[in-house]
C-alpha cells in the first residue's frame, strides 16, 4: 500500500477542522459557569438540539463502520443500521421527557435525586467514564484509518495511523477545552449537517454517475457466488500440507483467486519467511447453517442465532444508556421540547441509515471492477479486489466514483463524525468527573471559574486516555480479530449501556418502587455482566481461549445483551422487593418526574387541595 496525498480532500479536511476550532474561539466567552460549559445554558432550540444530538449520535461507526459492516457482512452489517435507528424509540417513548423535566446536569444526578445516595452517584459516574471510553475507542480507529486512506504519511515520525489519532486528539481537545457545551452543540450541528450530505453524495453518485449503481441488480450479481472473507495467513501455513489430501491451503487459493490477486502471496511464499502474514480471501462460514454456503443476501456471516438477536438488542436498548447522548437532553429548555427534538432526530437518522447500507452494496462491487480496472485509490489495501480493511471503505469508494473532491468531502465527513461525536464524549466524561465528583465532593464551594477549569482539565485528560487507546487498538490485534472493527467496538459500547444504564432509567422512571439498593445491584449485574463477556469474546477473538468448556462458550457469544439486560431487570426488581426501603421523598420525586407543569407549580407553592377548596401549606 504505497503513500498517495490527496491534496484536495486534505484541504475540506483543514476546511472543517478551522471551521471547528474557529467557532471554539468565538463562543469561549460563553463557558464562564458550568452550566454553559456542561449544558450550553439549557437554551438549545428543538431543531438545532436534534441536528446536535444526531450529530453527537453519527460517530465514525454509523459514518465509516455501517457502510463497513453491509460491505463486510452483508445482511449481518444491515442490522446495524436497524438497530442505530430504532434506538431513539426508545428514548422518546421512555426516557428524553421524564429526563428533562428531572432536570439536573447528568445522568449522575438523576441516579443521586432519584435515589439520595452517594452511592449511587459515584457507580453512575464510573459507568459513564467506561462507557465513555468503549465509545471512543472506535472514534480513535477510524481516525487512524482515515488519515492513512486519506493522507497514507505520517508526521514526526508517527506511522499514519498513529498520526490520524494524534491530529484528531489535539483538535477535539482544544476546542472542547475551550468552547465547552456551546461550541461542541454549534461543531455538532454543521458536522451533522456535513456527513449527512457526503453520504447523501456517495449515494447519489453510485446510482448517476458513469458505474450506473441498480441495487436489485448489484445484489443479485454479489449473491451469485458464495460470500468471501478476508483473512490474514503466515507462510508457514500456507504451505503446510494436510497429511491426508496432500494439499496446502495454496492450491487451493490457486484455484480461487485471480492471477493478480495472487501476486503478493506467491512473492510472499518464495522469500521463503515462513512468519511472513500475507492477506488472503476464503469462503465465508455460514453460522446459522454450518452445512450451507454462506451468501451476502443471507444472515449468519458474523453471527449466530443468540448474536442476532443480542445485537440488535444491544443497539436498540444502548441507545438510552449513552450518557452523552442523554446528556444533550439537558440542554433542552423543557421536555416538551426534548420530545420534539427526538422526532426529528427520528427522522433525520433514518435517512441516514437508508443510504449507508446502499454504500456498503456499492462498494462491493465498485471498489472491486476499479481495483481489476487498476484504477483503485493506492492508500487501501486489496486482495483480489476486496479491501483488507473494510473500514476503509467510504473514502474508498468516493475517491473512485467521484474524484478527489468527493474523496475530500467524505474524509471530512469522517473527522467531522468523529470530531462531533468525540467531543460529547468528553463533555460527558469531564461532567462526570468535574460536575458529578469534585463540585460534589471535593470542593462544593468552589468558584464558578474554579468549576470551570476542573472540567477543561478533566477534557484534557480523557483526550491523553483516548489517544492512549486509539494507539493501542492495532498493538493488541484488535484490528485483525474483528472483520468490521469499527462497528463492533460501537456495538460493545451500546451493550455496556444498555445493561448498566436502561434499567436504571426505565425502572427508576417507571416503577415506583424502585430502591437504591435495587438499583445499584441491576447497574453492577447489567454493567459487569456487560464487561465479563466482551473481555471474553476479545480473548476468545485473539486466540487466547480454548474451543471448549464454559469460559470458551461464554467468549464465543459476541454481545451479552440478551442475558445482561433481564438479568438486570430481574435483579433490580428481586433485590428492590426484598429491600423495601423507598426513598422517604419519593412522592416528590414521583411529581418532579411524571407531574404536569401546572401539578409542579402547585407543588412548589405548596398549595394542597382540602375538600374541594384550595389552602396554602408548607411542604414538609
Amino acid at each position: 500500500m504505497g503513500g498517495e496525498l490527496n491534496v484536495f480532500a486534505i484541504l475540506m479536511v483543514v476546511i472543517v477542522t478551522v471551521f471547528t476550532v474557529g467557532l471554539a474561539i468565538l463562543v469561549r466567552r460563553f463557558t464562564r459557569t458550568t452550566a454553559d460549559f456542561y449544558l450550553a445554558g439549557r437554551k438549545v432550540g428543538t431543531l438545532a438540539n436534534a441536528s446536535a444530538i444526531s450529530g453527537d449520535y453519527l460517530s465514525a461507526a454509523s459514518f465509516l463502520g455501517v457502510a463497513a459492516a453491509v460491505y463486510a457482512s452483508g445482511l449481518d452489517g444491515v442490522w446495524y443500521a436497524a438497530g442505530f435507528c430504532g434506538g431513539f424509540i426508545v428514548v422518546v417513548l421512555f426516557i428524553a421527557s421524564a429526563l428533562r423535566r428531572f432536570g439536573e446536569y447528568t445522568v449522575a444526578d438523576f441516579a443521586y435525586g432519584r435515589f439520595g445516595s452517594d452511592r449511587i452517584r459515584l457507580l453512575t459516574v464510573l459507568m459513564v467514564l467506561v462507557t465513555s471510553l468503549f465509545y471512543m475507542a472506535p472514534q480513535m480507529y477510524g481516525a487512524g484509518t482515515t488519515w492513512t486512506v486519506l493522507v497514507g504519511a505520517g508526521i514526526f515520525g508517527l506511522s499514519p495511523y498513529n498520526t490520524g489519532v494524534l491530529v484528531v486528539v489535539a483538535i477535539i481537545m482544544f476546542y472542547v477545552a475551550v468552547g465547552g457545551m456551546k461550541a461542541t452543540t454549534l461543531n455538532q450541528i454543521f458536522q451533522f449537517w456535513w456527513l449527512f450530505v457526503a453520504m447523501f453524495l456517495v449515494v447519489m453518485f453510485a446510482f448517476f454517475g458513469s458505474h450506473r449503481f441498480n441495487y436489485p441488480a448489484a445484489l443479485e450479481e454479489v449473491t451469485a457466488e458464495t460470500h468471501l472473507d478476508v483473512k490474514t495467513m503466515t507462510v508457514a501455513e500456507l504451505t503446510a500440507e494436510d497429511p491426508e489430501t496432500g494439499l496446502a491451503p495454496i492450491d487451493e487459493l490457486r484455484e480461487q483467486m485471480s492471477p493478480r490477486g495472487l501476486e503478493d502471496i506467491e512473492a510472499a511464499i518464495e522469500a521463503g519467511d515462513p512468519e511472513a502474514s500475507v492477506p488472503v480471501t476464503v469462503p465465508a462460514t455460514n453460522k446459522l447453517h454450518e452445512l450451507r454456503d454462506m451468501f451476502f443476501n443471507e444472515p449468519g456471516h458474523r453471527y449466530n442465532a443468540f448474536d442476532q438477536f443480542s445485537m440488535v438488542m444491544a443497539l436498540v436498548l444502548g441507545t438510552a444508556g449513552l450518557p452523552h447522548i442523554l446528556n444533550r437532553y439537558y440542554t433542552n429548555p423543557s421536555g416538551a421540547a426534548a420530545r420534539r427534538s427526538t422526532f426529528w432526530v427520528l427522522v433525520f437518522i433514518g435517512l441516514f441509515y437508508i443510504m449507508a447500507p446502499i454504500a456498503g452494496l456499492a462498494g462491493r462491487l465498485i471498489i472491486d471492477d476499479a481495483w481489476r480496472a487498476g484504477t483503485a485509490p493506492a492508500n487501501a489495501a486489496y486482495v483480489d479486489g476486496i479491501l483488507v480493511r473494510s473500514d476503509a471503505i467510504m473514502p474508498t469508494i468516493a475517491q473512485i466514483i467521484g474524484g478527489e473532491w468527493l474523496m475530500g468531502a467524505v474524509a471530512a465527513g469522517a473527522f467531522a463524525a468523529m470530531f462531533s461525536t468525540t467531543g460529547g464524549l468528553l463533555i460527558a466524561s469531564a461532567s462526570a468527573v468535574g460536575h458529578d465528583v469534585y463540585e460534589k465532593y471535593v470542593n462544593p464551594d468552589a468558584p464558578e471559574l474554579r468549576r470551570v477549569i476542573v472540567g477543561k482539565i478533566a477534557v484534557m485528560f480523557f483526550s491523553l486516555l483516548a489517544l492512549a487507546i486509539g494507539i493501542g487498538i492495532p498493538v493488541i490485534g484488535l484490528d485483525q480479530a474483528y472483520p468490521a472493527l469499527i462497528a463492533m467496538m460501537v456495538t460493545w459500547a451500546f451493550a455496556f449501556g444498555a445493561g448498566a444504564f436502561v434499567p436504571l432509567l426505565l425502572t427508576g422512571i417507571w416503577w415506583r418502587q424502585t430502591t437504591e439498593l435495587g438499583a445499584i445491584s441491576g447497574m453492577v449485574v447489567g454493567g459487569g455482566g456487560s464487561l465479563l463477556f466482551i473481555f471474553l469474546n476479545v480473548l476468545k477473538q485473539l486466540g487466547h481461549l480454548g474451543d471448549t468448556g464454559v469460559l470458551a462458550f461464554l467468549g464465543s457469544l459476541t454481545f451479552p445483551t440478551l442475558f445482561t439486560f433481564p438479568a438486570a431487570i430481574l435483579t433490580v426488581i428481586i433485590v428492590s422487593k426484598l429491600d423495601g426501603r423507598l426513598p422517604k421523598n419519593v412522592d416528590e420525586i414521583w411529581m418532579r418526574i411524571h407531574g404536569t407543569a401546572s401539578e409542579r407549580h402547585e407543588r412548589d407553592l405548596g398549595l394542597h387541595k382540602v375538600g374541594g377548596m384550595l389552602s396554602s401549606t408548607k411542604d414538609e
